[in-house]
């Protein structure tokens, strides 16, 4: 039956939304080129300062005369024609978010959101200080009734809340649905040290918990990856601050949670082919030469503020509140040393350095055998061995 919609229909909201990804884009490409100038002065810099001079020919320094006025006028181009592009598009975005349009119905746009996610894996950090649109912020989306008990989900590097579903199947849905819970999703940007998003979601969670329409009876925590390091982190200043959420937890389970760290060429590998998410673009692939904050608390198990100058990653003080328990799952594959990504001890958070320890007895830690980092997500066994541990 042939249907009555037409082959396309424009949305200014969402016109709107790819407008301020333009607008995203232009700046990172401002900051692009003026990062390129820089490294031109600085090369033309070391030739000024080059003893012998090449050829006997020494060209003037880039902070005096002609040099710097070229130099400025670039710089100055670049300012201008960023900030005209980012007048245009952000009039174009003005006029597509009139209030007086219909509305339009609303729904994640997978794609958008999974290049999105890896691009703030990559340079989230540099996204972050300068503002730009395309930094993802730390939100919390709610599913379903909210009920008096709570599972929060944090996802890994380089994807985002979305990437919870793996085809058909939800791991925090599926759990939700069987445990009797509301299944709360984390949406944060990665590229982020961990001990920054960590303090978001703390204080986050506290207002949320706080304001939940029914007493909240007890709290569970799943993190998957660099999620994990996220919620030991958000746990601990929570603790350290006072607040009141850490006193409701009951579960927390970690998926290939890099406690001790992780390979550091798999993880970029991983990123810039599209292994933990979509496809990444070629240029991101390079942009990966250049690690972010949050890749690097990534392959170094970093989650505490300290630990930035700091090797190894500290240990975890008073692991768990009391009346709570955790645990801990490791994917293995070809030789069962680790997921492709984590080695196992590292997941299990065993055989650490001193004092690293995540002190679980050894009924809390699981190796699931024949799946790989990705695939904690849409395993079954995993699956089965979660909602068992998190009924106890």
């Amino acid at each position: 039956m042939p249907s009555n919609e037409p082959p396309f229909a424009f949305r200014p909201r969402h016109a709107a939304s790819t407008v301020l990804d333009l607008r995203g884009g232009v700046r990172l490409a401002v900051d692009g080129v003026q990062a390129a100038l820089r490294g031109l002065e600085a090369t033309h810099q070391r030739l000024a300062d080059l003893e012998p001079p090449v050829q006997r020919l020494r060209p003037g320094r880039p902070d005096r005369g002609w040099p710097a006025l070229v130099y400025r006028s670039l710089h100055g181009t670049a300012d201008l024609v960023g900030g005209g592009l980012d007048l245009v598009l952000a009039s174009l975005q003005a006029w597509l978010q009139d209030p007086h349009r219909a509305p339009e119905p609303a729904g994640p746009r997978r794609g958008r959101d999974a290049a999105v996610a890896a691009l703030n894996a990559l340079v989230g950090d540099h996204l972050h200080r300068t503002d730009n649109p395309l930094a993802m912020r730390l939100d919390l989306r709610v599913e379903g009734v909210r009920l008096p008990h709570v599972l929060l989900l944090v996802h890994d590097l380089g994807v985002s809340d979305l990437q919870w579903r793996q085809g058909e199947h939800d791991l925090g849905a599926a759990l939700a649905a069987t445990l009797g819970c509301t299944a709360v999703y984390a949406r944060y940007n990665t590229g982020r040290h961990v001990w920054a998003t960590g303090r978001e979601l703390a204080a986050e969670l506290e207002q949320r918990l706080g304001s939940w329409p029914v007493p909240v009876q007890s709290l569970a925590l799943l993190g998957h990856g660099l999620g994990g390091l996220v919620l030991r982190s958000a746990l601990h200043q929570a603790v350290r601050s006072g607040m009141a959420w850490p006193a409701l937890l009951r579960k927390a389970v970690f998926l290939g949670t890099p406690h001790a760290g992780a390979h550091p060429g798999r993880a970029l590998d991983l990123l810039t082919s599209g292994g933990l998410g979509a496809k990444a673009p070629l240029v991101l692939a390079r942009l990966a030469e250049r690690r972010s904050d949050g890749v690097d608390d990534f392959l170094l198990g970093r989650w505490l503020e300290q630990d930035v100058a700091a090797t190894p990653a500290s240990p975890m003080p008073d692991p768990w509140p009391p009346g709570a328990d955790a645990y801990a799952i490791a994917g293995s594959v070809g030789g069962g040393l680790d997921d492709g990504l984590v080695p196992v001890a590292s997941a299990l958070g065993r055989d650490l350095v001193s004092g690293q320890d995540l002190q679980l007895p050894d009924a809390h830690r699981w190796t699931a055998t024949g799946v790989d980092h990705l695939g904690l997500l849409r395993s079954q066994a995993v699956f089965d061995t979660v909602r068992q541990w998190m009924a106890a």
